[in-house]
């Protein structure tokens, strides 16, 4: 009898400790649990934070994009050629032409130059030619703001003829955009989406103004290149001027006199920003672009605009070098 009660003793305290452990286990899962929901919580209260704070910004913006399937705010939709299905209703197209003119250099032109479009409305860039890019007019790219505050710096990559290029203007105001590459010579242009507002609806600086003269400025920029051509030296002059002879005048190759048209730095090292350049800067100043000009019109053709505007002021000189 006394084994039998030592056994039963045994057995039970045995179960106790069984007991004792299951039920620490389960409360060791409890707590795990308790603690992954709080770490849940508090993860979903700093996106939650996040998302009020960076919900305006570009990488908000490009992941909302991502994810909904919508045109990239930065990058826009690229497409090698008509062949790609655009992922989205396009409301307006720009065709990016080169035509030929009486001088070496022909004209490079966004038809339309000037365009009205609605907030949200998609553009088709459509390359009649080679070669082109869709820049905006940022300071991350070194230039005066011509686009509304909070646009990220984006820009069209250079695709083959018969490729296009999509992006939506979401945000209401004015929008000065350029080709990187033929920016000098005049290929930019002006969107008006919704209202003109913004950094872009003010006038361009008055060059002259700066320069405290009207005279005749000339600035030599080698290495400009030239499609189809080797690098060649250009010599570049203020609207009204003829050809600049940089030599005659004292000045030596590679010399700059006047750095307003290219942006200087200021003082404390700091680059200056650029105004648009050279061609760019005539094109967008013509008053056939003036905001409401174009907000009344709807669109504006390259035709539209004076000819004193669309002058060449870029001459190649020394090339073919024999």
């Amino acid at each position: 009898m006394g084994d039998f009660q030592n056994e039963s003793d045994a057995e039970r305290a045995e179960s106790l400790s069984t007991d004792r452990r299951g039920i620490l286990r389960a409360l060791g899962g409890v707590g795990a649990l308790a603690a992954f929901a709080g770490g849940v919580a508090a993860r979903e209260r700093a996106a939650s934070v996040a998302d009020a704070t960076d919900a305006r910004s570009p990488a908000a913006a490009r992941e909302r994009a991502r994810q909904s399937g919508d045109i990239d705010p930065v990058w826009g939709f690229p497409a090698l050629s008509d062949e790609t299905e655009p992922p989205t209703s396009v409301a307006h197209e720009v065709e990016l032409q080169i035509r030929p003119r009486d001088a070496p250099t022909p004209e490079f032109v966004f038809e339309p130059t000037g365009l009205s479009v609605e907030p949200g409305d998609t553009v088709r860039f459509s390359y009649e030619s080679p070669h082109h890019t869709v820049t905006a007019y940022h300071p991350a790219f070194g230039y005066l703001q011509r686009v509304p505050d909070e646009v990220p710096p984006f820009s069209a990559p250079a695709l083959p003829q018969g490729g296009y290029w999509l992006y939506t203007f979401e945000r209401s105001g004015v929008y000065d955009l350029h080709c990187a590459p033929h920016e000098i010579f005049g290929h930019a242009m002006r969107l008006v989406v919704g209202s003109t507002s913004g950094p872009g609806a003010e006038p361009l600086p008055d060059l002259c103004a700066q320069q405290g003269t009207a005279a005749e400025t000339q600035t030599t920029m080698p290495g400009t290149a030239m499609p189809g051509t080797a690098t060649a030296e250009a010599t570049t002059t203020a609207a009204g001027g003829g050809d600049s002879q940089g030599d005659e005048d004292g000045a030596e190759s590679g010399e700059t006199e006047s750095s307003t048209a290219e942006g200087s730095e200021q003082e404390g090292g700091e680059e200056e920003l650029s105004p648009p350049r050279v061609g760019a800067y005539t094109v967008l100043s013509d008053s056939a672009l003036d905001p409401d000009a174009i907000v009344e019109e709807g669109r504006v053709s390259w035709d539209d605009l004076d000819p004193e505007s669309k002058q060449l002021f870029v001459q190649i000189r020394g090339f073919p070098p024999c």
